[in-house]
């Protein structure tokens, strides 16, 4: 079974986590998470690796409570420096596989990206292949230190979480011409659409109506707005979770994205 990376930060995962790691497997691949600790509801489906053999722990505890960054920037320098050793796909926890990778798997190296409305379509890092020792995964890891270098002198503005995530890839995608797979391969959705369609307790009629005819009318902006037959994950942006205040522990619409997924794993 091709290997599908992730890492965690704690001791338990949320019904989200458990669902990216359920869908992994059962579309044919193995889940491998990277943590500092044991995780007690760990699927049996998914390997256990010892972080510290990537980050020692010493750096990861400098960089979580030294320098006071948040756990997703964390993510970002692991996640650089794990495909520096290891290689092949890294994962966040909240993209969801919707089928088998094996497309990607025969891909070169690439970065994920997200269709921005006023930027187009722009790289991203919840989802991408990277070869071990590649000149791509040295420039990530030494881009991703002389940022945390200016980090760690002049501290980290909360609206500039992306420095080391997004806007990094961007940069590298840009400066080493990395392709990027087209939007709708992983964030079919975009985070904007996170409380209309992902995760929402009432159904906005409105707008799911709107959603309905701009699949029949060219002239109304469609992307970001539907899952393609082109669609391998659905990227569910757990971070506007937290700005919106979702909980991802509870129960959502029927019709919602995320419960439609959870059947469908469940189901599976």
């Amino acid at each position: 079974m091709l290997p599908i990376n992730y890492f965690w930060i704690g001791e338990q995962l949320s019904p989200m986590e458990l669902l990216t790691l359920q869908a992994c497997a059962e579309h044919g691949h193995r889940p491998i998470v990277w943590s500092y600790q044991q995780i007690t509801n760990l699927p049996s489906s998914s390997e256990l690796c010892d972080a510290a053999t990537i980050m020692d722990r010493g750096r990861f505890e400098h960089l979580r409570h030294d320098l006071q960054l948040p756990l997703p920037v964390i993510s970002d320098v692991f996640r650089y420096q794990m495909l520096n050793e290891v290689g092949g796909i890294y994962s966040d926890t909240d993209v969801v596989i919707v089928k088998n990778l094996q497309p990607l798997f025969e891909r070169g190296d690439f970065f994920c990206s997200t269709y921005e409305y006023g930027y187009g379509v722009c790289a991203n890092n919840c989802f991408m292949k990277v070869s071990a020792r590649s000149a791509l995964a040295r420039y990530l890891c030494e881009e991703s230190e002389r940022r945390l270098n200016e980090v760690e002198a002049d501290g980290l503005a909360e609206e500039n979480y992306c420095y080391l995530g997004p806007f990094l890839v961007q940069k590298c995608a840009s400066d080493l011409n990395v392709p990027l797979l087209p939007f709708d391969y992983i964030n079919p959705i975009s985070w904007r659409w996170v409380s209309k369609l992902i995760a929402f307790k009432e159904p906005d009629h409105k707008f799911l109506l709107k959603n309905r005819i701009r699949k029949y009318l060219p002239f109304i902006e469609g992307r970001g707005y539907h899952i393609t037959s082109n669609t391998y994950a659905i990227h569910l942006c757990n971070e506007i979770w937290k700005r919106g205040n979702l909980n991802k522990n509870e129960n959502y619409h029927p019709s919602s994205l995320y419960e439609k997924l959870k059947r469908r794993v469940v189901a599976a």
